[in-house]
């Protein structure tokens, strides 16, 4: 075989093997459910700064609690834009934070086409439309369609033409958090 002949069929063997690959078919999609906002408020006094830890005064209930804050972190004292190496003692801080929970599910449906074949209980092996034969162990409860009808692992036979969806949800929960910390200096 010459070298250019090689080629063509080697692509032509890439571009089947794409084609007869399509009898299976992934498509995911994200689904968010309602969101659920939660904004809290707490107060209280700087007591003690240094470096990035800021120690303050819980108000109303007087315990002290210890906060490392980000680099970076913003706050609006009396109306200016500050950083904790400008906070001094006195200086009553407002934070209001804002919880954002979304419960989110990816759905990931996968649908092929085969011929059945071998089938024991559960146990089916699939011919694919590649010639791949490839095994499944599904539960009672799974449906195949056969003729454009339902048909359950019990019902299949040797030889017949099979088309499956399987549907495989996985919930999670997103969450966000926004800060915004207010003051007022001490007078």
């Amino acid at each position: 075989m010459t070298r250019s002949r090689v080629l063509i069929t080697g692509l032509a063997l890439l571009v089947t093997a794409g084609v007869l690959r399509a009898q299976v078919t992934k498509e995911t999609e994200t689904l968010k459910g309602a969101a659920q906002v939660v904004t809290e408020q707490m107060t209280g006094e700087v007591v003690w700064v240094q470096g990035n830890t800021l120690v303050a005064k819980m108000l109303p209930r007087g315990y002290y609690s210890v906060f490392n804050v980000k680099p970076g972190r913003e706050f609006i004292i009396d109306g200016q834009t500050r950083h904790i190496g400008d906070l001094r003692p006195g200086t009553v801080l407002i934070a209001t934070v804002t919880t954002t929970t979304q419960p989110v599910t990816v759905r990931t449906t996968s649908s092929l086409t085969g011929r059945v074949w071998w089938v024991q209980g559960n146990y089916v092996v699939l011919t694919l439309a590649n010639g791949e034969n490839k095994e499944y162990n599904v539960p009672d409860s799974f449906r195949f369609v056969v003729e454009g009808k339902p048909a359950s692992v019990s019902e299949l036979k040797q030889g017949m033409n099979v088309s499956a969806t399987k549907i495989v949800e996985e919930p999670h929960t997103e969450m966000s958090e926004k800060t915004v910390i207010t003051g007022k200096s001490p007078k």
